[in-house]
């Protein structure tokens, strides 16, 4: 089985794929999606259909069975939130065209399901996909943690075991690796 986990956003958009098995599961790919810096009058609805399409031809190349995505908090500016809600939809609606099924979860349920916090930092959700995963995600902008860890949250709601040896939360990582707290 292969989901998607997805952070909307209009001007970039993370996306992590995560195939899983009887054995647990594993990172197929992920990245981000972002409009083409080198096309010239890319406007905003350019930068939807390319969401759109990218978002498609990701969900058909890796036969991508669900969709996670991250819901959206509320914005001081209308205008940002006019957008991300555009481009929410634009995702949604490449899911919905090929009969895959959207599951929505709030960025605080996606803190609390990885990192057991729901008002982690976005460094804290880092650090904890990238040790449940085993990935390295140093060099990788918080939009695609993100990601990662919204399919995280779903392949838990859905009860799915996490890789055995691998910290579910926060707690469960500080009492497995006593030797890595620092003490003031």
């Amino acid at each position: 089985m292969t989901i998607i986990g997805i952070d909307p956003g209009s001007i970039s958009c993370g996306y992590g794929i995560i195939e899983i098995s009887q054995d647990g599961f594993f990172v197929i790919e992920f990245g981000l999606i972002k409009p083409n810096e080198k096309s010239q009058n890319f406007n905003f609805i350019d930068r939807l259909k390319n969401l759109y399409d990218n978002i498609t031809s990701i969900l058909t190349r890796y036969k991508v069975i669900e969709t996670a995505i991250e819901t959206q908090f509320y914005h001081k500016n209308a205008q940002s939130l006019m957008k991300l809600t555009q481009a929410r939809t634009s995702i949604e609606l490449a899911s919905l065209n090929l009969n895959i099924p959207v599951f929505e979860y709030s960025p605080r349920e996606v803190k609390l399901s990885v990192t057991g916090n729901g008002n982690a930092s976005k460094k804290s959700v880092s650090y904890m996909v990238s040790s449940i995963l085993q990935i390295d995600l140093q060099n990788h902008k918080f939009d695609v943690s993100d990601a990662l860890a919204v399919a995280l949250c779903h392949i838990s709601r859905k009860g799915n075991i996490l890789k055995r040896n691998s910290p579910r939360n926060w707690r469960e990582f500080v009492a497995l690796n006593p030797d890595k707290i620092i003490n003031p």
